[in-house]
């Protein structure tokens, strides 16, 4: 019979076993998930920013097809004739717009500065803004950084404490629990987002030169404050699904891959959140399209050479989720709920994984600073 080993000396505090990068055990300072949680959603938005752009150009070149091959959806009214008889002029939008992700690069990138006269700026009711080369994948970003600060320190804070509220005491979190979370986050992050997004899609094509204080004003004096927030609903018909189904995605395979009582490797991470994003912005890709449409309204690509071709925005075409979604289908059909369908889940797949990995690493970061 062996004789028993000694028990070696090992201090107390080598045996803790470090903290999972997803377990909040409702200590932590409210000001680390939200510092965290900004310096995120940044991360997130502005590295994938062109793919962004490129999405935006595609569902919005698509709609401009279709509305020059049908007019006959157009509401009858007053207002509406006059963008009837722009979209049956043969100089409205040519036949070649993009509709493929290199396809719309590179006609992002080569399209010429255009020079419009007083009377051609009069007819776009808009400033606009021409600017060459890559550029032009770039335009609007700065309302990321006045948006995602805010909006993620909302969400992720929204997120932890929904989280913690749903938490088990083995520190595990179920599906449902993690569907709230995510739902929970999406409420909050939209509040802040829908007006900048809106704003940050007609800066995308090329309104306002290039201006967010001149997108406010025009957009407040020829449509109202309204005209932030039409998009609100369809807006969170299409976030908080996503949000549902990228955060339950993420968690489930965190935790089908990482061991109980050990923490998550950062390659899981990855993999997770990446997971995560690229299912749900397939899933929800046709409300996103409705989305475009509701925000964009009937603006077209400033480098699509449409000059005298665009009303004033005041005329508004889709004044609901059901009168775009509509226009949609007898326009496109199907097909046209998922127009924008590669780059966005080229977008969002990586955007989600830099997105969730920068924050756990800055909030864990944080955690051992200041000593929580």
């Amino acid at each position: 019979m062996c004789a028993a080993l000694p028990t070696p000396d090992i201090p107390e505090a080598s045996l803790e076993i470090e903290e999972d990068w997803e377990e909040w055990d409702g200590r932590s300072p409210f000001w680390i998930h939200c510092v965290a949680g900004s310096l995120a959603g940044v991360s997130e938005h502005t590295l994938v920013y062109p793919l962004d752009t490129v999405r935006t150009h595609i569902q919005v070149c698509a709609s401009c097809l279709g509305r020059n091959n049908n007019t006959s959806v157009l509401p009858q009214s007053k207002d509406a004739s006059l963008l009837r008889s722009a979209l049956q002029s043969k100089t409205t939008v040519p036949q070649t717009l993009p509709t493929g992700v290199f396809q719309t690069i590179r006609y992002l990138v080569s399209q010429p500065v255009l020079e419009l006269s007083a009377t051609e700026v009069a007819a776009q009711g808009t400033t606009q803004q021409y600017t060459q080369g890559w550029t032009r994948l770039w335009r609007g970003v700065q309302t990321m950084f006045i948006g995602c600060i805010p909006a993620h320190a909302l969400y992720f804070s929204s997120y932890e404490m929904v989280k913690g509220l749903n938490m088990s005491e083995d520190g595990e979190v179920s599906a449902v629990g993690s569907s709230m979370a995510g739902a929970a986050a999406t409420v909050s992050h939209d509040c802040i987002m829908t007006p900048l997004d809106t704003i940050k899609q007609r800066m995308q094509l090329g309104h306002y030169n290039g201006s967010v204080r001149a997108a406010v004003q025009q957009i407040a004096a020829t449509e109202g404050w309204f005209a932030l927030y039409r998009s609100f609903p369809v807006t969170l018909v299409t976030n908080i699904p996503y949000g549902m189904i990228m955060v339950s995605t993420n968690e489930m395979v965190k935790q089908a891959w990482t061991d109980a009582g050990t923490a998550s490797s950062l390659q899981t991470v990855l993999a997770a959140s990446s997971a995560g994003g690229c299912l749900a912005a397939a899933l929800t890709t046709p409300l996103d399209r409705i989305k475009t449409m509701l925000q964009t309204q009937q603006l077209t690509p400033i480098c699509a050479r449409t000059a005298s071709v665009c009303p004033r925005v005041a005329v508004v075409q889709h004044a609901s989720w059901y009168d775009a979604a509509r226009t949609i289908a007898q326009t496109e059909g199907v097909a046209g709920f998922f127009r924008g369908l590669t780059p966005r889940v080229l977008s969002h797949t990586p955007a989600v994984a830099i997105s969730w990995t920068t924050y756990e690493t800055l909030k864990q970061y944080l955690l051992r600073q200041y000593g929580y």
